[in-house]
């Protein structure tokens, strides 16, 4: 099983803790009462049953055995493209960014929980077709594999109308596309919200260099989401974390790589 799918413990505590930062339950109560602590040993709760009502399919990734092609297949990509977009995109639903991406352009994030393996998580605006949609791709790497999602999005509806993917196993096709919500576009901040949050300017490093930065901070009941800000970086972060009061930081994200050489590893177009 290593190979075919991504963890059930980082998909179901990222997405709870998407849920929590929502308002739909306690945070503390979603990722630390259990879930990061023992959905891998198999614990169950009520968190996990409602992460699987609101957000996930019947079939947990850790127990689905997909087959190389067919509709099992694509509705099991479908599902790990759901998590992953929304992982790529935002944090907590948000981006704090000010600067878009340019065709070509990518970065790549090593996103850090507890108890989990490190995660390098790419995103990358391929290409824009004269009809203004917009392929994106998004990876996911880590220990066990890595997958790849290149999508066509409609940016004035935010709907993902085309997906092609490849999984650890190599099974690389089209996936096809109904209009599910695959895609959900990151809450847009206005300028002066981002302005409102900086708390400062601080020189942060991480793996790809050392960046000076304005340091952004927004509440989350009793949690909060920070971001470091540099506009030469597409996306204009260089780092962003989730932290929990009396818990620390729930999870962290670091820009390990970014450049402008990015375009289709799938066929896409």
């Amino acid at each position: 099983m290593k190979k075919q799918a991504i963890s059930i413990s980082i998909v179901v505590a990222a997405l709870a803790l998407t849920l929590a930062l929502s308002g739909c339950f306690n945070l503390g109560d979603a990722v630390m009462g259990g879930i990061r602590s023992g959905v891998r040993k198999g614990v169950s709760s009520g968190v996990e049953q409602r992460v699987e009502q609101e957000v996930a399919p019947q079939t947990q990734p850790s127990q689905a055995k997909a087959p190389p092609m067919g509709p099992q297949w694509n509705q099991f990509m479908v599902m790990q493209a759901q998590m992953a977009f929304n992982y790529a995109f935002s944090a907590g639903g948000l981006w704090a960014g000010q600067k878009g991406y340019k065709p070509g352009e990518f970065t790549k994030f090593k996103w850090t929980m507890e108890g989990d393996d490190p995660i390098v998580l790419e995103r990358a605006y391929l290409k824009e077709q004269d009809d203004g949609k917009q392929w994106w791709r998004v990876s996911w790497e880590d220990s066990e594999g890595s997958w790849i999602w290149e999508a066509l999005i409609d940016t004035n509806t935010s709907e993902m109308v085309r997906m092609r993917a490849r999984d650890a196993d190599g099974n690389e096709g089209e996936v096809p596309v109904s209009g599910q919500a695959v895609y959900m576009a990151p809450m847009e901040l206005t300028e002066e919200s981002v302005q409102g949050a900086t708390v400062g300017k601080e020189k942060v490093t991480v793996p790809a260099g050392t960046f000076q930065s304005d340091h952004v901070v927004y509440m989350s009941g009793e949690g909060q989401s920070e971001f470091w800000l540099a506009p030469q970086i597409p996306g204009g972060v260089v780092k962003y974390l989730i932290s929990q009061k009396g818990q620390g930081t729930i999870w962290a994200s670091d820009l390990v790589e970014y450049g402008k050489n990015a375009d289709t590893v799938l066929k896409s177009y």
